[in-house]
C-alpha cells in the first residue's frame, strides 16, 4: 500500500478516507470498450466515485484490502496502456520515441533513488500544451530543438538553454541523475539557488546552448472541438470539480461509441477527449455530456472553483468541500469571470490547487487572499459564511469596472475578509 506523499498507481493504492485510492495514468487514448470496463469496475470493487487529475490522470475511490488486487487484475487483464506519472506528453499528440525512451530509462534502478513525485514534461508543441502544468524538468520543442527549464509551469521555470532533439535524452537523464543524488525526497526546486543553478549548468555542458526563452502561449483550452491530423475531431468536456460516477461516465461513453468515437482520452485540466468523431456528431456529444451535468463551455463558472475531496473522502480533510463547491460556483456570479480562482482546500496541503489561487478557503475555517493553502491566512470565516460572502463580494464586484482579480486586488487581503465576514470595512 502507497503512503502519504507518494504516488498511488493501480498496483500499489494509497488508503484514503473512503478507502484505497489507485490512479491511472494513460500513454494513449483507451478504446471505448476497456472505458466503460474500467467505468463498471469501479463500482463492482470500489464505491464507483471517478476522479480526472489536474494533471490528467483517472482516480477509482473506495477500494479495500481484498477488492484492491482483483481491481488490479482487472485493469491489467484490459490491456489498458498505463505509464509512469512521471513523463507527461499532450494528449492529442502521437506517443513519440523520446517520451517512451525516457520512460523506461527513468525506470530503471539506476534511477531507484528518484523520488515518486518527480516530474519530466516532453511538450512536442501540439494545440493542447502543457505549459500551465508544472514539473521538475521540461522541454517544449521549438523548431528542432527543446527548450529546457527547471521547476515550475512554463512561465515560473529556471531556464536552462537549449537542447538538441539527440540530446534531449542525455540531458533529462543528467538532470535526473543529480535531483536523484539527493534522494527521495529532492525536487527541481532544491536546485534553484545560484550555486545549484551553476552546478546544473556544468552538469549539461556541452549539450546546451544559451538562448531566450520561447514565446508565452495562450492558455490550452481542452474544452471544445480540437480538429485532429486526420479529419476526424476530438472534442473535449470537464468534469464538475473533478469528479463523476462510474454509471454517468459509462453512459456518456455509449453515447460517444455511437456517434463513431473510437476512444477516450483523460487530459490535464481534469478534462476527457472523446477522439475520432465527425464535426456533426461531436456536436450531438456535446449535447450528451450537457445532459450528464458535464462541463461543456469555457466559461463555465464550476471551472473557476478547486476543489480537493474533501470529507469524508479524505482522512486529512476538516470540511466537505464538494458539497461546498457546487454552492459557491452558484452564488458567485460575476465573480468568476475567468480572472480568478477560488479553492477549497480540506487541509493545508493544498492537494488539488498547489499553486495560487485569488481566494484559498483552507478547512476548517482559514481565508487566505492571492495565495496558497500553506500561505500565512488573512483571517477566518465559517463555511457558511464563506457562501454568504461570495455573494456579497459577488455584487460588490458588480460595482466595479474592470476584471475581478482588479477588484480584489484594490481590495487586498483584509479587506476582503472584512467583506466575506459582513464586517464594516475600517477606512
Amino acid at each position: 500500500m502507497t503512503v502519504r506523499g507518494s504516488c498511488p498507481g493501480i498496483s500499489d493504492p494509497m488508503m484514503t478516507g473512503d478507502g484505497l485510492l489507485a490512479r491511472l495514468a494513460c500513454d494513449a487514448p483507451i478504446p471505448i470498450p476497456e472505458f466503460i470496463a474500467l467505468c463498471e469496475a469501479s463500482g463492482a470493487y470500489g464505491n464507483g466515485i471517478i476522479e480526472v487529475t489536474q494533471r490528467g490522470s483517472l482516480q477509482f475511490r473506495g477500494l479495500t484490502e481484498t477488492s484492491a488486487p482483483e481491481f488490479a487484475r482487472k485493469v491489467s487483464s484490459l490491456g489498458v496502456a498505463a505509464c509512469p506519472a512521471r513523463v507527461l506528453g499532450p494528449p492529442l499528440e502521437s506517443e513519440d520515441d523520446l517520451l517512451k525512451r525516457v520512460r523506461s530509462r527513468l525506470a530503471q534502478a539506476d534511477f531507484a533513488s528518484l523520488g515518486p513525485k518527480v516530474s519530466v514534461l516532453i511538450d512536442g508543441g501540439g494545440r493542447l500544451h502543457l505549459d500551465q502544468l508544472r514539473a521538475d524538468i521540461r522541454l517544449r520543442a521549438v523548431g528542432g530543438r527543446f527548450h529546457l527549464s527547471l521547476g515550475g509551469d512554463a512561465e515560473a521555470a529556471v531556464a536552462l538553454g537549449w537542447v538538441r532533439s539527440q540530446d534531449a535524452e542525455v540531458a533529462i537523464e543528467r538532470l535526473a541523475a543529480l535531483i536523484a543524488g539527493r534522494g527521495p525526497s529532492a525536487r527541481a526546486r532544491d536546485f534553484l539557488s545560484a550555486a545549484d543553478v551553476a552546478t546544473v549548468h556544468s552538469a549539461l555542458e556541452p549539450l546546451v546552448t544559451a538562448g531566450e526563452r520561447p514565446e508565452p502561449r495562450p492558455s490550452a483550452e481542452p474544452i471544445g472541438i480540437h480538429v485532429l491530423e486526420t479529419t476526424a475531431v476530438a472534442v473535449g468536456f470537464a468534469l464538475p470539480f473533478g469528479h463523476s460516477t462510474g454509471s454517468a461516465l459509462q453512459r456518456f461513453a455509449r453515447a460517444a461509441a455511437l456517434r463513431g468515437a473510437h476512444s477516450i482520452r483523460p487530459a490535464p485540466g481534469r478534462a476527457l477527449l472523446a477522439v475520432e468523431l465527425s464535426r456533426t456528431n461531436a456536436e450531438h456529444l456535446v449535447v450528451v455530456a450537457e445532459q450528464e451535468d458535464f462541463i461543456v463551455r469555457p466559461d463555465d463558472p464550476r471551472r473557476y472553483v478547486v476543489a480537493c475531496t474533501g470529507i469524508p473522502g479524505c482522512a486529512s480533510a476538516s470540511v466537505p468541500t464538494r458539497e461546498l463547491a457546487p454552492t459557491l460556483a452558484r452564488v458567485a456570479g460575476e465573480l468568476l469571470d475567468g480572472s480568478v480562482t477560488i479553492h477549497l482546500s480540506g487541509c493545508a496541503k493544498g492537494c488539488a490547487h498547489p499553486g495560487r489561487a485569488a481566494l484559498t478557503f483552507i478547512g476548517p475555517d482559514r481565508v487566505v487572499v492571492e495565495g496558497s493553502a500553506d500561505d500565512t491566512p488573512h483571517g477566518t470565516c465559517s463555511p457558511a459564511q464563506l457562501v454568504a460572502g461570495i455573494r456579497r463580494l459577488s455584487r460588490e464586484r458588480a460595482r466595479h469596472d474592470g476584471t475581478s482579480a482588479d477588484f480584489l486586488a484594490q481590495m487586498g487581503g483584509p479587506g476582503v475578509v472584512e467583506l466575506i465576514r459582513g464586517e464594516p470595512r475600517v477606512v
